[in-house]
């Protein structure tokens, strides 16, 4: 076992125990050699009082608990040479050999150790609701269709995108909403229809069997409330068309839960809890906007697994992230934690605010007392909680190796030392990132959405009762009515879909009349975020 010092031998265990405790009387000398015990594990087969050592190679501090199987625990030290509680926090900056007296045992008994690193953010990110971009389809079902596109027609604007009566592959889309956003028509028997709330939904939803659904609509509502176009610009621009079901506004929304209290809306504003967080994850969506202090990065997928891989590398910078800045200074991070098992998949994106995390420190044997395994359980909050139906936190467990260097830090230098064994939990892969958000401006692709306008409506987050949304809400109208009829409607613009053409105004894009609208940049996406 080798000492921090360099020393080597049973002497200077010795020399340590009669240092640390000089109160150890004449009559338990011959018991006074230093026994060290490993971190997290065990000594079996011990006789008699006797002193042991274990090291803590961490300077963010834990709770050490020793354990013997017979006899007591006592006289534990730090390496400040003052006595710790068993079981209790050792402190920061408190790294290096802590000892301890097994006494009175009357038989054989086993010594173990265990120490528990737990740093909790200040803010917890809260939990919300990810949002997709994919529009409400039709398609052949997952399970049980007759691979055959059934559905021949389209009402409104809506878009057959598969042939009629050929083979379709189980899910695939067969009819898509159009510009204006709302699928309009039903499917035929043999397919099938799917709705995921989303940005630019209406009031209500009809599903296949006739019955009609109250939906979420946070820009519908946004714009009666404002006199805006928003939902019909996030329909037109923002929809996405291909089969997946993950891309939305979950970088939004993370950040949101990050930066800002729990969002509470005023009463006379007429949306839920989860409309206003939809909007604040609209305006956090623009990854342009966020500025990023430190970093763990560019981490490939893997997944990991015991020996070499491509990922072992980037452990200790994940942990060091961690460390640093939930446990060290309270600070939630921002971390893209990709796919959730058992059918996620490499390249998808899943933004969560991490504002917990627990590991457990395990010596390696033979290879140093700086040198660890650690079970890090990291708790991120939930991206699919809407009316509270999964309020559940988001648990990864990662397990890797890396080396701490004499000042209780992660010696980065040693990178290519580490091993990351495994990931467990709601995880699949390593994480493709952990950020510190150093700084956000908060204006996202939709240029009808502003911060003034969302945090007059919400009273955790600059709102208040004084205003015109201290009375009873409005009562909104469906898109039909509003977007078709009038209630708002800019004055010469039409809507696509429910029977009007589309606009051609310069800048619009096809089947939408939004002059001189800013096309977002679309599926361009920064290294960071890459939704």
């Amino acid at each position: 076992m080798r000492i921090g010092n360099g020393l080597r031998g049973a002497a200077v265990w010795a020399v340590i125990a009669l240092t640390v405790i000089p109160s150890v009387s004449r009559a338990t000398a011959p018991q006074e050699r230093v026994q060290p015990v490993p971190l997290g594990g065990a000594l079996s087969d011990q006789r008699g009082d006797r002193f042991y050592g274990v090291y803590i190679p961490t300077r963010y501090g834990g709770t050490l608990t020793v354990t013997a199987s017979d006899g007591k625990v006592d006289r534990i030290v730090g390496p400040d040479g003052r006595p710790r509680t068993n079981g209790g926090e050792v402190g920061r900056d408190q790294h290096g050999w802590y000892t301890f007296l097994i006494s009175d045992a009357k038989d054989a008994y086993t010594v173990t150790t265990k120490f528990v690193q737990v740093g909790e953010a200040t803010r917890k990110p809260w939990n919300f609701y990810y949002w997709p971009t994919k529009g409400d389809s039709i398609h052949e079902p997952w399970a049980g269709g007759n691979g055959r596109v059934d559905t021949t027609y389209v009402n409104g604007d809506d878009i057959l995108v598969a042939t009629p009566g050929s083979y379709i592959a189980p899910g695939k889309d067969i009819v898509l909403p159009g510009p204006n956003g709302i699928l309009e028509t039903l499917p035929a028997a043999g397919d099938t229809a799917t709705w995921f709330p989303n940005l630019y939904d209406d009031l209500t939803w009809r599903g296949p069997e006739g019955t009609v659904y109250s939906t979420p609509s946070p820009l519908l509502k946004y714009d009666q409330l404002f006199n805006t176009r928003a939902r019909n610009w996030e329909a037109s621009y923002a929809q996405s068309q291909d089969i997946n079901r993950w891309p939305g506004h979950c970088l939004g929304g993370a950040v949101s839960s990050i930066l800002l209290n729990e969002p509470v809306p005023a009463p006379g504003s007429g949306l839920t809890r989860d409309e206003l967080k939809a909007l604040w994850a609209e305006l956090g969506e623009n990854h342009l906007n966020h500025r990023i202090g430190d970093y763990a990065t560019d981490i490939p997928a893997g997944p990991p697994r015991p020996g070499s891989d491509e990922t072992d590398r980037f452990a200790p910078q994940v942990h060091r992230m961690l460390e640093q800045h939930v446990v060290g200074r309270r600070q939630p991070l921002l971390g893209n934690l990709r796919a959730f098992p058992p059918n996620g998949t490499a390249g998808e994106v899943w933004n969560h605010g991490i504002g917990k995390v627990t590991t457990t420190y395990y010596a390696m044997p033979g290879k140093g007392e700086r040198s660890v395994r650690l079970l890090v359980e990291v708790e991120a909050n939930t991206g699919s909680n809407l009316n509270e139906s999964d309020p559940k936190p988001r648990l990864g467990i990662y397990e890797y190796t890396l080396v701490y260097g004499l000042d209780g830090e992660i010696d980065q230098s040693k990178a290519y030392q580490s091993d990351w064994i495994a990931v467990r939990g709601d995880t699949m892969y390593a994480p493709l990132n952990v950020l510190e958000l150093a700084e956000t401006r908060w204006q996202g692709h939709n240029p009808y959405v502003n911060e003034a306008n969302i945090r007059s409506l919400d009273l955790a987050n600059g709102g208040n009762l004084n205003g015109r949304l201290a009375g009873s809400p409005p009562q909104f109208q469906p898109v039909a009515s509003y977007e078709g009829l009038g209630g708002g409607r800019p004055a010469g613009g039409v809507f696509p879909g429910f029977g009007n053409l589309a606009g051609s105004g310069p800048g619009s894009a096809p089947g939408n009349d939004l002059p001189g609208a800013p096309v977002p940049r679309r599926g361009v996406l920064s290294r960071l975020f890459a939704r």
